[in-house]
C-alpha cells in the first residue's frame, strides 16, 4: 500500500482503536485512580488531564473555562517527536541511526570529532555539542551545526536543543535532496500524524524551519493519541509507520545516561528504588508531560498552560514520581522520590 492511500484507512483504524470505547469500557480492572491523579496535578496548575488505558480514554478532565480542543505549548515535550522522524527517514531510506551525521552535514566531514558523531548520538544527547545553559536563545539550524565541541560523542549526556537543531539540518537537506518536504514538521505531518488524525496547532519556527527541540503546541487529545500511536511502535493492523529497529531503540537506556532514551526521558525498573513498572516521560517546562507505560498498557497526558502563557508554572515543583505514586494503584509498584 503506498503512503498516499495509508491515509484514510489509518485513520479510520485509529478512530476505532484509540479513545472510541466509552469511559466504562476498559479492557480490565482499572488500574488508576483519576481523581487522585486530577487534585495532584490540578495542585500544580494542571488545566488538561488524560489517561489512556487499553486504548479507552478513562480519564478526561479540564479546569474551569478550559475546552478539549483548547491547545498548549509543549516546551521540550516537542523533542519526542524526533525520534519518530528518524523511524520515518530510517523506513524511507533517508539516514540510518549509526549513520555519521557528516555524511550529510559535508562542513563536519573534515573534523575528526564531529566526524564521529552519529543520529544515535543527536537523539540521545551525546554529541559532545557544548551546551550554554545561561543562554536562552533558540539555535537556528546554522547556529547548531556552528556548535563547538567540548566532548567525544557518546562520552557525556549534555541536556540543550544544539542536538535537535542540528538534527532538523539533516533531515532538512536530506528532505530536499529528495524533492520532499520543506521542514521537519512537514515531514512528520504527512507521513505520521495526518495519517493518524493528529493535529498540530502551532509550530515555533526559527530562520523559516521548526524549532525540533521545543516548538510545537497542540491539545491534551492530540498529544495523547501521538502516544498512544508511540505505545503502538507505529504499528497498525498490517501497517507500520516507521523503522521497527528505530522503534525498539527508542527506550532503550543511553550509554552516556541510561535515564534518557532516543527524546524520551526513563524511569527505569532497574535504577533508582523504582521496582515497577517502566515509564517513558516526553517532558516539558512548566509541567508538560507525556506518560508512555508499557507494560500496563497506559498513556498519561497532563497539560498546564505553560512558561509561554503562565509563567508562574515554571515555579511549580513537580515529581513524575510522586504523580505516578498517586495515579497508579494496581499493580502498586514502589515509586520512591
Amino acid at each position: 500500500m503506498s503512503i498516499r492511500h495509508w491515509s484514510a484507512h489509518l485513520a479510520a483504524l485509529f478512530t476505532i482503536t484509540l479513545l472510541a470505547l466509552p469511559q466504562a469500557a476498559a479492557q480490565s480492572r482499572l488500574e488508576v485512580d483519576c481523581e487522585a491523579g486530577w487534585t495532584h496535578h490540578v495542585a500544580a496548575r494542571g488545566v488538561a488531564f488524560l489517561v489512556i488505558h487499553h486504548g479507552a480514554l478513562v480519564c478526561e478532565r479540564y479546569d474551569r473555562g478550559v475546552d478539549p480542543e483548547d491547545s498548549w505549548w509543549l516546551a521540550s515535550g516537542t523533542k519526542s517527536f524526533a525520534p519518530v522522524m528518524v523511524a520515518l527517514a530510517v523506513q524511507d531510506g533517508l539516514l540510518e541511526l549509526d549513520q555519521p551525521v557528516s555524511d550529510v552535514l559535508e562542513e563536519w566531514a573534515g573534523d575528526p570529532d564531529r566526524s564521529a558523531v552519529t543520529i544515535r548520538h543527536l537523539l540521545d544527547q551525546s554529541s559532545g555539542l557544548a551546551v550554554n545553559a545561561r543562554n536562552r536563545r533558540l539555535p537556528s539550524y546554522q547556529r547548531a551545526i556552528a556548535t563547538r565541541q567540548d566532548f567525544e560523542p557518546g562520552e557525556r549526556f549534555r541536556y540543550g536543543a544544539a542536538h535537535f537543531e542540528v538534527l532538523g539540518e539533516v533531515l532538512r537537506r536530506q528532505l530536499a535532496a529528495n524533492d520532499l518536504d520543506p521542514t521537519p514538521a512537514d515531514y512528520l505531518l504527512r507521513r505520521f500524524l495526518r495519517p493518524l488524525g493528529i493535529g498540530i496547532d502551532a509550530w515555533r519556527a526559527v530562520d523559516g524551519q521548526p524549532a525540533m527541540s521545543e516548538g510545537a503546541r497542540m491539545s491534551a487529545l492530540d498529544w495523547g493519541r501521538f502516544g498512544q500511536a508511540v505505545l503502538a511502535q507505529g504499528r497498525f493492523g498490517d501497517v507500520v509507520l516507521g523503522d521497527e529497529g528505530v522503534w525498539a531503540a527508542m527506550f532503550e537506556p543511553g550509554t552516556a545516561n541510561p535515564g534518557y532514551g532516543l527524546g524520551w526521558w526513563l524511569i527505569d525498573p532497574k535504577a533508582g528504588g523504582w521496582s515497577r513498572p517502566f515509564v517513558a516521560v516526553a517532558a516539558g517546562a512548566g509541567g508538560q508531560r507525556l506518560y508512555i507505560i508499557p507494560d500496563m498498557d497506559l498513556v498519561v497526558v497532563r497539560m498546564t498552560r505553560g512558561v509561554i502563557d503562565d509563567r508562574a508554572t515554571r515555579e511549580q515543583d513537580w515529581s513524575d514520581r510522586a504523580f505516578l505514586r498517586r495515579l497508579i494503584i494496581a499493580p502498586a509498584p514502589r515509586l520512591d522520590d
